[in-house]
């Protein structure tokens, strides 16, 4: 239907009605970005301004409530209640607002008020993993520490980046391990491992070590740094067999390669198959140190499928410890180190070669080394750990040449680097 115009004033009318409509819409329009702007600020004047010019929006009530309840310079529970109130009503499956309004109830000592607040944000949204967390810690501090419980594994099942948290919780009301694992936390990897977690940063290995053992019943499939934290802490408390009986546990999980370890070696990863670096049992190495590039070879090997290569760009006189590991040893007891290296063109007085350090004394002893061009060559050596020696750093190096000015090239590989325990009535010489 096509509108006629037949004069002048229906066509002035017209534009009165869209000029007031276009008015109407403008002053609301207006007036909403008002408001707004006032919802964004952080004092009680903007805040009132949102609530007084859009009464009927509970988002700013509940923000105004907030304020009321946490500026510590105007803080005021009862207006922070009658907030909250306002927001509840207006929309009455606010969950947040329930819950800071339990809050307000529990700080007033209103216990009553506040479990039924919690009840009702739990109503209101029954499979939030927040509203369970803040329920639990709700009942903990009530002394009901089976319906906390209760919650706070509701909350680690939603959402396991409680569980740290609940675990933490709950230890300092009652330091009961197994009552802990068996209610409060749910038998899941991400659970336990962020629990180890937290057990390792606070030298708690003791509860580390309990729920360890839960973990490796799950039959998970880890990652290196699920674990190397708390094996890196009990190692360094002194736990030595512990610290590598863990790593053992973890890295059987990771679905690894074969890594050709003779029976008995302490080196981990001799023939550097796991490609596993920085770790607290691993080879540890930076890719370029000075002037000397290190990393793994798929294309030279002595066995398995890789090497270390170690390539020296001609411009450095390096004095390095390229790669190094950490083996647990016997105090007092023998050992027969070895290893392979391969070298091209270490045109020096100084090639490559083994240090063994005793990290308790940090005594050393240097193998023989390498230079030149040679195919693979045996380099061995006979080692006894001190009566105080638990932990023995090996280490691949390169000595500086005695000509300051000498600038070293060419290229080096080592493979196959183990040591392995000896009878103890073993003659070395």
């Amino acid at each position: 239907m096509v509108l006629r115009l037949s004069n002048s004033i229906s066509r002035g009318l017209v534009v009165v009605v869209a000029s007031l409509i276009g008015l109407w819409l403008s002053f609301f329009g207006l007036r909403a970005a008002i408001a707004h702007y006032g919802y964004e600020g952080n004092t009680a004047k903007r805040l009132e301004l949102a609530v007084r010019l859009e009464p009927s929006n509970p988002a700013y009530w509940y923000r105004l409530g907030r304020y009321q309840q946490n500026n510590l310079e105007e803080s005021d529970s009862a207006l922070a209640q009658q907030s909250f109130h306002r927001a509840i009503a207006l929309n009455p499956l606010y969950t947040d607002a329930w819950l800071d309004l339990a809050t307000s109830y529990e700080l007033e000592g209103k216990n009553a008020e506040a479990l039924e607040a919690y009840l009702q944000a739990k109503k209101s949204y029954p499979v939030s993993a927040d509203v369970a967390w803040r329920y639990g810690n709700f009942l903990l501090r009530q002394g009901e520490q089976r319906q906390a419980y209760a919650e706070l594994r509701h909350a680690v099942e939603a959402d396991p980046k409680f569980a740290e948290s609940a675990f933490s919780l709950a230890y300092r009301v009652n330091p009961d391990i197994d009552g802990i694992l068996e209610k409060l936390l749910p038998a899941k990897q991400n659970a336990y491992v962020d629990v180890i977690g937290l057990a390792a940063r606070t030298n708690q290995l003791a509860v580390g070590k309990a729920v360890w053992e839960q973990l490796m019943n799950l039959h998970s499939r880890l990652g290196i740094g699920n674990f190397d934290g708390f094996v890196h802490g009990l190692l360094l408390t002194g736990e030595f067999a512990e610290s590598r009986r863990v790593w053992d546990q973890g890295v059987a999980t990771m679905g690894l390669p074969p890594l050709l370890q003779p029976q008995g070696s302490v080196v981990w990863d001799p023939s550097f198959e796991s490609s596993i670096r920085d770790s607290t049992f691993s080879w540890h190495f930076r890719p370029v140190v000075q002037g000397v590039s290190v990393g793994l070879d798929d294309t030279e090997k002595h066995s398995g499928s890789r090497s270390l290569r170690l390539s020296f760009d001609g411009k450095h006189n390096p004095d390095v410890e390229a790669a190094c590991a950490i083996g647990i040893v016997q105090p007092g007891s023998p050992y027969h180190f070895f290893g392979w290296i391969k070298t091209k063109e270490i045109a020096t007085e100084h090639g490559i070669g083994f240090r063994l350090r005793s990290v308790e004394d940090n005594t050393v002893v240097n193998t023989r080394e390498v230079h030149g061009s040679n195919s693979w060559t045996f380099v061995e050596h006979s080692w006894i750990a001190g009566h105080n020696i638990h932990r023995l750093q090996i280490c691949v190096i390169h000595e500086p040449s005695d000509n300051p000015g000498l600038r070293i090239s060419g290229d080096a590989w080592v493979d196959d680097v183990n040591l392995v325990p000896l009878p103890a009535d073993s003659h070395l010489p």
